[in-house]
């Protein structure tokens, strides 16, 4: 499907989506006409605390990794100005771990098939949320790895949950703050030392745990943030709800501000 306006546009063309059955949805929604609708992750009445209590109000906002849209959503209602939404416009774009039995190491080409077959199902339900909440905030697909200039800066990008599903982290990083004028918002999982390390999180025997790379450190974030001319300015740490697991998971929180 073609999501690209025009040849003078970057932005995606709004979708008619009216049929939950072509959507996935990786947030729960709340939704005019469907009412609540079951998702991964139910950070319905969590968002302050998510994104580290950053005032929105007046900002843009950059969205990295946006899935259903939720943080995009919650952004405009705290009254950001401008929002866009960012994900991914190819399966190729992420890379997953080589299992040998499994599609993404024997058939790539398959793979990636039916992985963007799934994309266009998550794409779908950020549009009828999108529909229905009559939000205004703009959509890119593209690669995270390079996000283009012509993007423009935003005040604020918030990052929820996406760097650990990367081989690479610091490269995204890099893309994403130069494309950031104030503040970095990042949501994951870390290894609480200041020590400057990182731990590969799947194993041999659990080929189901294909999408989770790395889990890094305090102190490797505070490095690669420095780098990029940003320091930390707050670390959280909370539980939040895995709905199709019926767990509570923790999550840390780094605001990063540039210097």
């Amino acid at each position: 499907m073609n999501d690209v306006k025009d040849s003078n546009s970057r932005f995606a063309t709004p979708r008619f989506i009216d049929d939950l059955k072509d959507c996935f949805f990786y947030h729960a929604m709340e939704l005019p006409g469907f009412g609540l609708v079951r998702g991964h992750w139910d950070l319905r009445g969590r968002f302050d605390e998510y994104v580290g209590n950053v005032d929105l109000a007046g900002k843009t906002v950059l969205d990295i990794g946006t899935a259903t849209g939720f943080l995009s959503f919650e952004a405009e209602k705290k009254g950001a100005q401008r929002v866009v939404s960012f994900d991914l416009s190819d399966a190729r774009q992420q890379a997953f771990l080589p299992f040998k039995n499994k599609l993404y190491y024997r058939d790539p080409e398959r793979w990636a098939e039916q992985y963007n077959a799934e994309i266009e199902q998550w794409k779908n339900a950020y549009w009828l949320c999108h529909r229905l909440l009559k939000s205004r905030a703009e959509v890119y697909y593209g690669d995270i790895y390079d996000l283009p200039e012509q993007l423009g800066q935003f005040d604020v990008t918030i990052v929820g949950s996406v760097l650990e599903h990367l081989s690479d982290q610091i490269t995204a990083l890099a893309s994403i703050a130069r494309r950031t004028k104030e503040r970095i918002v990042v949501i994951t999982p870390l290894l609480q030392t200041d020590e400057r390390v990182a731990r590969f999180e799947p194993s041999a025997g659990n080929p189901d745990y294909d999408f989770t790379w790395w889990r890094y450190s305090v102190g490797v974030y505070r490095e690669v943030f420095g780098m990029l001319g940003f320091s930390i300015a707050g670390i959280t740490h909370s539980k939040y709800y895995y709905m199709y697991g019926d767990r509570l998971e923790e999550r840390s929180t780094i605001v990063a501000v540039r210097d």
